[in-house]
């Protein structure tokens, strides 16, 4: 077992949102219903939340959502302040390799995959200029892994 495992569902895991480095078509539209503004700051964080809630329902509809041969995300929920998402790790070996290594490292590794791919995981120019963070947990067939990264922690 290697390293290459935690690199594929680090790297794959946030395959589900889309990169953006401009006010993505969802910054636009909160834009236009006046909850965000052209800076992209909450304006209005409860009526923000009751359309990220519906987004968030409306998703659900095609989840479980397979991300790679490692990872499947079965739950999604956006707020005006984090991401929950939960999953599992389906990958046979994880766990032999999660043995070898222990959990402090495979959070480490896991933790440093998200990092990596901050683009992806804050997508909206709204979870990039307002207090924000991504909270994730992954369940493997022995473990558990609850993983938290603020957007202060990316480069952007």
């Amino acid at each position: 077992m290697n390293f290459k495992i935690i690199s594929q569902l680090s790297a794959s895991l946030f395959l589900c949102f889309s990169m953006a480095t401009h006010a993505t078509e969802l910054d636009d539209f909160l834009i236009q219903k006046n909850l965000i503004d052209q800076n992209y700051k909450i304006k209005d964080q409860k009526n923000l939340d009751d359309v990220l809630i519906a987004l968030s329902e409306e998703d659900s509809r095609v989840l479980p959502l397979q991300i790679d041969q490692n990872t499947l995300i079965e739950q999604m929920n956006l707020y005006h302040d984090h991401i929950d998402l939960q999953g599992i790790i389906t990958s046979t070996d994880f766990n032999q390799f999660a043995n070898n290594v222990g959990k402090e490292k495979i959070h480490e590794l896991l933790i440093k995959g998200m990092l990596e791919n901050c683009d992806l995981i804050f997508e909206n120019q709204f979870q990039r200029q307002n207090p924000y963070y991504v909270k994730m947990k992954l369940v493997s067939d022995h473990k558990s892994y609850e993983l938290k990264i603020k957007n202060n922690q990316c480069k952007f």
